[in-house]
Formats: structure tokens, sequence, C-alpha cells
């Protein structure tokens, strides 16, 4: 785990701080984001916004004919809510968006429910994120949830790596049976992230110039409890090692087309090995993209 520097934890813990610094420089680093990935970032909120993002998100995900994932009506609820529903735009046409909506007023908190770009796109999603974390500080929120697949390993080094996420709960099937071009046929086990807007690793991460900063490869001193076998299915080794390495395969989604079985053989080892270790008050502080693994730090 990265160490916090002891001024910048004294900056986040005095409220004038945390309004005045983070979020004018949130903002700048999503602008920043926005240009150098060639897009305008805005809220969605005409029904023609709406329905081209309903059919962003059904041509990236291919649901059951019939159904989407995120139906025009639903879109057009929550941005009348207040919440977060922002495209992203290139020479006028919606490439990706992203979908969230407000906790308790007490937690301060947002959970992002849907996030998604076209295949063309490069850094959008980055951009995407961005505009939501300073949307999130401009209303004095700090913290933002959301679930992702833990096998998809495109996503975990995104969410930890490059933007400095945390995880410590896996959900369990948590959507139920999907039945789209993505989830396959396989249970929709989920990692909760955790987004601290104005930690440390996430200011290193978003914040810095681009070429200034790069994030660091943690000094974990892990020991692999679970492995890609030559054959390529999973391998799980018995290990009492304060920190663990939790491997994904390198493409689950190609996988599940090609071979459903294995698939969910992964899904069944990275279930034992990675929820076991959370359940027992474990943590995923990271993910190491040289090996495709969690970096996972025991329970006390």
């Amino acid at each position: 785990m990265i160490n916090q520097a002891r001024d910048m934890s004294q900056i986040i813990s005095d409220p004038s701080n945390h309004s005045l610094g983070h979020t004018s420089t949130a903002r700048q680093s999503a602008l920043r984001a926005a240009s150098l990935a060639n897009v305008a970032i805005r809220p969605l909120r005409h029904l023609d916004d709406f329905i081209a993002c309903e059919a962003l998100f059904d041509s990236i995900w291919h649901p059951e004919p019939g159904s989407s994932l995120m139906a025009k009506e639903l879109l057009r609820g929550i941005s009348s809510a207040n919440s977060y529903v922002s495209g992203a735009f290139q020479t006028g046409q919606l490439v990706g968006a992203c979908v969230g909506f407000w906790g308790p007023p007490e937690s301060r908190s947002m959970h992002s429910h849907i996030a998604g770009v076209s295949g063309k796109a490069r850094g959008v999603g980055y951009a995407l994120k961005l505009d939501q974390r300073a949307h999130a500080l401009e209303s004095e929120v700090d913290t933002i949830t959301w679930t992702f697949d833990p096998l998809v390993r495109r996503n975990a080094f995104f969410n930890f790596h490059k933007l400095g996420g945390m995880a410590s709960q896996y959900l369990v099937n948590y959507y139920g049976s999907m039945l789209d071009d993505i989830n396959g046929t396989d249970e929709s086990d989920r990692l909760l992230l955790e987004w601290n807007l104005a930690s440390p690793g996430v200011i290193r991460r978003c914040d810095a110039t681009p070429g200034t900063s790069t994030p660091p490869t943690a000094d974990h001193n892990g020991v692999a409890a679970l492995t890609i076998g030559r054959a390529g299915q999973p391998v799980v080794a018995d290990t009492s090692a304060s920190t663990l390495l939790v491997g994904v395969p390198e493409d689950i989604e190609n996988l599940r087309h090609v071979d459903p079985g294995l698939g969910r053989e992964w899904r069944t080892a990275v279930r034992e090995v990675l929820a076991g270790a959370l359940s027992r008050g474990g943590r995923v502080e990271g993910f190491e993209p040289q090996t495709g693994s969690y970096i996972v730090t025991r329970g006390k």
C-alpha cells in the first residue's frame, strides 16, 4: 500500500482546503484529460441525448433483444434527480457516457452505476471518470463507488493502477444472470470499488501533469495465491503470506466465448481466493500490470 504523506493528510483533513484546493484542481485535470482525448464532456439533458446514450450502451454490451441496459426513461429520471448523467462527444457524436447517482446525504458518496466507451475512442473513459470526480467534489462529495467484474483484467488495471481505487467487498452473483455479450452465461460476481477522490494516491494519479508522474509499482513482497497454468487454467496455491497476488486471465470475455467451461473455472477460483481473503478482513490495495494480479493484503 502506498504511504500517505503527512502534509497531504493535513490538507485533506481541513474542509476549507478540501473545497478550495482539490475541487478546482480536479476540474482542471478533467478538462485536460478531455482535451487529450479530443472530446467535449457535458451533462445529458435532452431526449435525443438519452436515446443516443441508450443506443451506445446497448452497442457495447449487446443485451438480449427487447431489453436494454439503461432505458432512455431511466436516464431521464436519473438526470431529472440531478444525479450524474454525462456524455463524451467527438465532432458531435456520443462516444462515451457515464451514469451515477447520489448516496444518502450523510454518506457524502456517489454510486457510479455504468460507464461505457465506443471501441474506437482512446482516453475517453479516463476523461469521463475525471469529470465525474470533479463533479462529485464540486458537490462536496468525496467518495465514488462502483462495481466491476473482477475477471476483466483491463478494468482492474484501470480502476486500481490508473485511478487509485481500493476494494474490500466481493459480491457473489450480484446482478444475477445478465445474458449479454460481455457477461455471457457466467454468474455476475463483482468487486465493489472505493474511489476516495482526495486521497494522496488518487491525487497523484489524476492531478499530475501528463509525463511528470507515473504511478509507482508497489513494493509489496506479495506471494502468488492464484496464477495461470500452462493450459490457461487457474492454479491456486496455499500460502499464509500477509500479501497475496491474485491473478486473472488475460481476456476473460473472449474465453467465455471460446471455452465457457474454463471461464467458469476461473470465476470459481477467483471467488475462492479473492472473496475468501476479503471476507476475513482483507483488502485489494492495487493491481500489478506485469503479472496481471491483484495485490491483496490480508486482514489483521
